[in-house]
């Protein structure tokens, strides 16, 4: 049988030539080894053609799905596929000989996603059924990130990103918990990419940005007449947007009663009922949802349906906060530093040591959304090279104290900072009369997180407490 292979070199230069046209183009062999890579690819990647030819495609792109044709034989058509942060339009299909598989081709079906509307746009006028189309490549835009996306070698992460393996195939409701900027919504998006709802819409919903009395009709549509300033032909809801594909609840505390009581119903008979309808509509939607606010507590306190809490909270994933990754801190920042020379042209090198250290020696209340805001300001102010110390110092006066203690010897500063938490744990534990569930949420942390680190330090007895309290 033929393989790509073993072509000779002659053969795969006519290839070539013909591939040339496109914007870019990619062939692989049976073994998934670069054959053919285009000049478009090469000046959008910064890659030499040469180092290129010859590697397996996944070591080169590690998000690419050329593996995934090579392997199931099944095409994918019309795909976004993100490079150095632009989105282009690529369709990818297998090669095959008498029914065997012995390559995949990648390939540009438009160079950016803008082209793609602009193109669908044009088709609109030529054809009511070509609308499809324009719909179709707004969808595909939808979902940004996948599992490669989420930067991180900490246990946690890597359970996180597991769960979400383990879960996406499903239909299956899914909870995410966890502090504010830890990237939520970055997980909500793999879950859809990595599910067999990836080719259908992903709805995404802040239920804290929408005021409570407009909740119900975002959700769930209305009818023409249901309320003063309704729209003549009425609307469609955002369950009924994301039918065959996923919807995000963010901040799903937030929700109205009322809307609790629908969102219940939809989970429970998987239809919606339009503000001012008179029938129901059946939808095939999977939701996702998260909050940052201990929903069990808000079911104790009466804020939230419990039968709700039972149905979202299925399968749940917790990302931990950055303070408790913080081996996560170095790949983070090199990842934002890759990015933000991508999109300005600017050649940031990296962190000096001293930089990196007082990183990893703040509690970052704001999570990775503010590790990313210090790094994109300390790119601006040091425009090339390494970013310093200073450079991070000039925007964020919170890190001076942690400068003063990094030139500061005559301690270990890691049993110091040790002791320091040993300390606060226990004054919060005092502070709550022992209740573990408060002391955690005074701390800003998980119950689970909280009774790690009480085994770590030795910390059970309220009576010990006590007498450390009187003690100072």
């Amino acid at each position: 049988m033929l393989k790509l292979s073993k072509l000779p070199k002659k053969y795969l230069d006519v290839i070539e030539t013909v591939f040339s046209d496109f914007e870019g183009a990619i062939i692989i062999d049976e073994n998934g080894k670069i054959l053919i890579f285009t000049d478009h690819y090469a000046r959008e990647t910064g890659f030499k053609k040469e180092d290129v030819v010859g590697k397996r495609v996944d070591e080169v792109f590690p998000s690419t799905r050329m593996m995934e044709v090579l392997r199931t034989g099944k095409p994918i058509i019309a795909d976004i596929w993100y490079l150095h942060g632009k989105s282009q339009v690529v369709s990818r299909v297998p090669i095959t000989i008498n029914g065997e598989i012995i390559g995949a081709a990648g390939f540009n079906v438009f160079r950016y996603i803008d082209d793609a509307k602009g193109f669908a746009k044009r088709l609109h006028h030529l054809s009511s059924e070509l609308t499809y189309y324009k719909e179709e490549v707004k969808r595909l835009s939808a979902a940004k990130y996948s599992l490669n996306s989420i930067i991180g070698n900490s246990d946690g992460i890597q359970e996180a990103k597991m769960r979400v393996r383990i879960a996406a195939p499903s239909t299956s409701p899914i909870l995410i918990t966890g502090e504010t900027g830890t990237g939520k919504e970055l997980f909500a998006h793999a879950i859809h990419q990595e599910s067999s709802r990836r080719d259908f819409p992903f709805i995404r919903v802040n239920c804290a940005t929408i005021p409570p009395n407009l909740i119900e009709s975002e959700l769930f549509g209305y009818e023409e007449g249901a309320f003063t300033g309704a729209k003549k032909s009425g609307k469609p809801g955002k369950f009924e947007l994301a039918n065959r594909g996923s919807i995000f609840l963010d901040e799903i505390s937030e929700l109205s009663a009322s809307a609790q009581a629908q969102l219940l119903r939809v989970l429970q008979e998987k239809e919606i009922d339009r503000i001012g309808g008179t029938s129901s509509i059946k939808v095939d939607v999977r939701v996702i949802s998260a909050t940052n606010r201990p929903l069990p507590e808000l079911v104790k306190e009466g804020k939230f349906r419990s039968d709700l809490l039972f149905r979202l909270d299925v399968f749940p994933i917790f990302i931990p906060p950055l303070r408790e990754r913080m081996t996560d801190i170095e790949p983070i920042c090199e990842h934002f530093i890759k990015q933000y020379n991508s999109e300005n042209g600017t050649k940031i090198t990296g962190l000096s040591k001293e930089a990196l250290g007082a990183l990893y020696d703040y509690h970052w209340p704001g999570n990775v959304r503010e590790l990313y805001n210090i790094i994109e300001r300390s790119c601006i102010d040091a425009g090339d090279g390494e970013i310093s110390i200073d450079n991070l110092l000039r925007f964020a006066e919170r890190f001076e104290s942690i400068n003063n203690i990094k030139a500061y010897r005559g301690f270990d500063i890691e049993k110091a900072k040790m002791e320091a938490e040993k300390a606060t744990i226990q004054r919060a534990l005092i502070k709550t009369h022992n209740n573990r569930t408060k002391a955690a949420e005074l701390l800003g942390i998980s119950r689970s997180a909280l009774y790690y680190k009480m085994k770590i330090y030795k910390i059970f007895e309220t009576e010990k407490l006590e007498d450390l309290y009187l003690s100072e």
